[in-house]
């Protein structure tokens, strides 16, 4: 009896440890992607909106802050257990997989936003050489 709650306690730990090196890692992950997002979007946001400089400084705070939701509410939506995590190999799989998705939803916003922006600078010059 005594041996089934070492056990029980240690798959306790290593699904807590989990959770708190999943939220941490990614978290951090997050936020440093988005600042140097930020920062160097700021250039190609000053490209696009020239025309409309007060715009830029609130937009890229807008996105970023939107960035930060949209990846910390999935980081927190996706991380669910299953199976009880059992030696620290399957700690590092559950880690593994679940930060793999969570960069690969991160590059997938930053190529989205990319293509958006991209769009708008299309349009933002034909109507100016349309006015021209």
């Amino acid at each position: 009896m005594i041996q089934h709650l070492n056990d029980k306690q240690k798959q306790m730990n290593l699904n807590t440890l989990t959770f708190i090196l999943y939220v941490l890692i990614a978290a951090n992950t997050t936020i440093f992607v988005g600042r140097a997002l930020y920062v160097n979007g700021a250039i190609f946001l000053e490209r696009i909106f020239a025309s409309m400089p007060r715009v830029i400084k609130p937009l890229n705070k807008i996105l970023l802050l939107g960035f930060y939701l949209i990846n910390l509410g999935f980081i927190l939506a996706f991380f669910s257990q299953k199976n009880d995590i059992a030696s620290g190999i399957q700690c590092l799989n559950s880690l593994t997989t679940k930060l793999g998705v969570v960069y690969l939803l991160l590059g997938v916003m930053h190529l989205f936003n990319v293509f958006v922006f991209m769009e708008i600078e299309s349009k933002i010059n034909s109507a100016q050489q349309l006015n021209a």
